[in-house]
């Protein structure tokens, strides 16, 4: 008895620790989202080239305040063109799909889609966005199509994320931080991305 109560005594000091842990990096000041306002899209999306940016506070695991951090900077940083709105919108989504928030999450993949079904260059991005959007709202069908879409696709950009969306299909029972993690095929690097997203 004595060395169960140790035991769960043990555990929670863990846990605590952990959350702690956890909460001192995955935090957001109101200073820091004023620094953030001030970088350029490409600074904030795409580099990541400070400690509070969505990428960075993305690839610590910080999906709640990493979709955060985007949301305060389409509120407050500088005005963005359609095409890097529509790539905020969608790193945004993927930080609440990462933090299984699917619903709020296809909401805004559904919002990122742009009006007039434009590329960006020769990725086919719509495509992309309706076969993440099919996943986050558990339409296989949909998602199978825009997988088979992307696959016949030229273009190193189409074949990574035909990859992203074949694995989601593979896994499309699972939470998406695993089935956008390691689901992909695994002939395609998974470290390779488009500039343009994740």
């Amino acid at each position: 008895m004595l060395k169960d109560c140790f035991l769960a005594i043990l555990l929670i000091g863990i846990s605590t620790s952990d959350g702690a842990m956890a909460g001192s990096k995955c935090r957001l000041s109101a200073s820091e989202k004023m620094q953030n306002a001030r970088l350029t899209f490409d600074d904030f999306d795409q580099k990541g080239t400070t400690s509070t940016t969505w990428r960075q506070l993305d690839s610590r695991g910080c999906h709640a305040v990493a979709a955060e951090a985007a949301e305060d900077y389409l509120i407050n940083g500088p005005v963005l063109t359609a095409s890097h709105k529509e790539d905020v919108l969608f790193h945004e989504a993927q930080s609440l799909a990462l933090a299984d928030k699917n619903s709020q999450a296809a909401q805004l993949v559904a919002a990122a889609i742009p009006a007039d079904r434009v590329n960006h260059g020769d990725l086919d991005w719509t495509t992309y966005l309706v076969g993440t959007w099919a996943f986050l709202v558990n339409d296989k069908v949909l998602l199978d199509a825009s997988a088979n879409k992307m696959s016949v696709e030229s273009g190193p950009e189409n074949a990574i994320d035909a990859a992203v969306l074949r694995g989601l299909a593979r896994c499309f029972n699972r939470p998406y931080r695993i089935a956008y993690g390691s689901c992909r095929p695994k002939q395609v690097n998974p470290t390779k991305s488009s500039p343009t997203h994740r």
